[in-house]
């Protein structure tokens, strides 16, 4: 139970709610309905936070500064896409069950980059550029401000330490098995893309 701040599901538009429903059509494979309405209230919450209305609204990028390909919404699917193929593939080729709550799994997936409405939100970040000594430059990376959205909707701890440690923040910790998962999903779909595309990708 979240104990310190209080999530009301109402408060949400339901027109961004359902833009994020219909953006992300893989969630209704989620067999855990509750958890599949967080994974959308969180998006939705973060998104109506910071000015936008849909994730496709947001360049395909890993950051601002790097280069975009399509839109947001593209490297999201692509990495629920990637993310369950390689648990399931695993499985299959060792015959095995390896354990993992592949509900958890999409969540983690779909949320990874949840963080991104603030990292990308066009009216603070001018403020970010002008007055880095005030501000830093971000303010904010997305997984830090992915953790605040995902705990203020109450997700599961693997969802946060997903969000939180996707990127290389994850380089100060022991991942989760989620987390390496989604963090090979993410990062192996921006760099194929880098050299398919030429495009300019940081590895940080």
């Amino acid at each position: 139970m979240n104990l310190f701040f209080e999530f009301h599901r109402e408060a949400l538009d339901p027109q961004i709610r359902e833009n994020v429903r219909k953006t992300l059509p893989m969630l209704d494979e989620m067999k855990d309905a509750e958890l599949r309405e967080k994974v959308i209230d969180a998006w939705a919450l973060s998104l109506q936070l910071n000015g936008w209305t849909a994730i496709e609204e947001m360049p395909g990028s890993g950051m601002p500064e790097a280069s975009a390909i399509g839109d947001q919404s593209m490297h999201i699917k692509v990495v629920m896409y990637n993310a369950l193929s390689i648990y399931r593939n695993l499985k299959k080729a060792y015959e095995r069950d390896f354990g993992l709550d592949e509900d958890i799994l999409m969540a983690c997936a779909a949320l990874h980059d949840v963080g991104k409405p603030y990292e990308y939100n066009r009216t603070e970040r001018p403020k970010w550029v002008a007055d880095d000594k005030e501000y830093g430059m971000p303010n904010l990376r997305h997984p830090s401000y992915g953790v605040f959205i995902c705990g203020v909707c109450e997700l599961p701890a693997p969802v946060l330490n997903v969000a939180g440690y996707h990127s290389p923040e994850g380089r100060f910790i022991k991942r989760s098995a989620y987390g390496e998962i989604v963090h090979y999903a993410d990062d192996g779909s921006w760099f194929s893309l880098a050299r398919l595309c030429d495009l300019n990708i940081p590895k940080l």
